[in-house]
């Protein structure tokens, strides 16, 4: 296979704790590995937070525009490009520009794409249209703007889902062309039975939890449309049951502090604990092992990553029907599957607090059958680029001989 260069442009990525900037930092850092020259074109922080952060971490691969955080959609906000900024993207001599939302940075990759001619690959990671309905409060101005949503995606030259759950959703926001599923994976190896022990330790100690206590985990946004208001509402019928158990959530977002006011409101403090953003993925991990459960209730991802992070650590998920986790579930095989509702969600969550050998049972399945590596999908990614690239090529050499002069 030629090699090639290409930017994976998003507006997300580490330090902002979000599943589309992991996928873009693990697309960059496979191909590099792979020995393609690629670049993240991403925000996530102030650029001079973000590139400190990259260095502690030894990346060097990215540019970064800076991000202004704005309240009702924090932690995204408003994406500011410098000239630096623009200086170094146009140093890069890129071959295909992939774009994984279809705001500021993927517009701006998109516009690259066609001034330099080149192709250019669009993922849809996410439900635009309830970001647009729950920030604006009007279904009919959130109509509006998925249209140029869609109107982005039809500018591409391959559209790229990561399940059929989420190709379908984009299919019902009007988009007629093809979609090619490409499947997320995760960076986490499989630990050894000795490494698993090892992690499960460590993570009893960051959650302050002992080895009679079953643990509850949940990782990403803390955000209402991930449905979390469902967590805590069980988690208190739990504690007013007197059952016995710890909630760790990890991650930051808009509805952090109205959350953390619910849990002191309720008296929870002991039960229920915010960890807040967790930037050390080896914490992550002893947190996984350590626990029996994660409950998931979202119906907003479309292919969430810790659905296989979680898998690596026998950790099983306990999804809400309709959902992309429930789709690629079976209920008590592999994961955990109920109603999304606090009746049914909450008496799901209290019998599998108290039935940990199922939740062992089922989480051992889920580590077979839902955990991919991002090894295994790279290789389909650098194919399908490498292709479009020639195809892309071909058609350009074709245009241009049949509009030079013939002799």
């Amino acid at each position: 296979m030629n090699k090639f260069v290409v930017g994976q442009f998003s507006e997300s990525f580490p330090p902002l704790m979000d599943g589309v900037g992991f996928v873009a930092k693990n697309y960059t850092e496979l191909l590099l590995a792979k020995g393609h020259k690629a670049y993240a074109v991403v925000s996530g922080a102030t650029n001079k937070r973000g590139y400190a952060r990259d260095r502690q971490g030894g990346i060097d691969y990215t540019i970064r525009a800076t991000m202004i955080p704005l309240p009702r959609i924090r932690p995204y906000g408003l994406i500011v490009r410098g000239r630096t900024f623009k200086r170094k993207v146009d140093e890069i001599d890129f071959d295909l520009i992939h774009t994984h939302a279809p705001f500021s940075l993927g517009r701006y990759g998109r516009k690259l794409a066609q001034e330099r001619q080149i192709p250019m690959v669009a993922t849809f990671h996410s439900l635009y249209k309830d970001d647009f309905t729950a920030t604006l409060g009007s279904k009919k101005l959130a109509n509006f703007l998925i249209k140029t949503v869609v109107a982005h995606f039809e500018k591409a030259d391959e559209v790229w889902t990561p399940s059929l759950w989420s190709k379908k959703r984009l299919q019902e926001y009007g988009f007629k062309g093809d979609i090619v599923v490409v499947a997320n994976g995760c960076d986490f190896p499989l630990p050894t039975s000795e490494e698993y022990r090892e992690y499960q330790k460590r993570g009893r100690e960051i959650a302050k939890v002992d080895d009679t206590t079953p643990l509850l985990l949940y990782v990403g946004q803390i955000n209402e449309k991930k449905n979390l208001q469902l967590i805590l509402d069980s988690l208190h019928l739990a504690h007013k049951g007197g059952i016995n158990y710890k909630m760790v959530f990890v991650g930051d977002g808009a509805d952090l502090l109205k959350y953390r006011l619910y849990v002191k409101t309720h008296h929870l403090e002991e039960k229920v604990t915010f960890l807040g953003r967790v930037g050390e993925r080896e914490k992550i991990k002893a947190l996984m092992a350590a626990a029996t459960l994660f409950p998931f209730p979202s119906q907003y991802d479309v292919s969430p990553l810790v659905l296989r992070e979680a898998a690596a650590f026998s950790l099983p998920l306990l999804n809400t029907k309709e959902s992309a986790t429930a789709f690629v579930t079976t209920d008590r095989v592999n994961g955990f599957i109920t109603d999304n509702s606090l009746d049914s969600f909450s008496e799901s969550l209290i019998e599998l607090i108290e039935n940990q050998p199922l939740c062992i049972e089922v989480g051992s399945k889920a580590r077979e059958t839902l955990y991919i590596s991002w090894e295994e999908v790279i290789t389909e990614v650098a194919e399908r680029y490498a292709n479009l690239i020639s195809k892309h090529r071909k058609s350009q050499s074709h245009t241009d001989d049949k509009g030079s002069p013939q002799g």
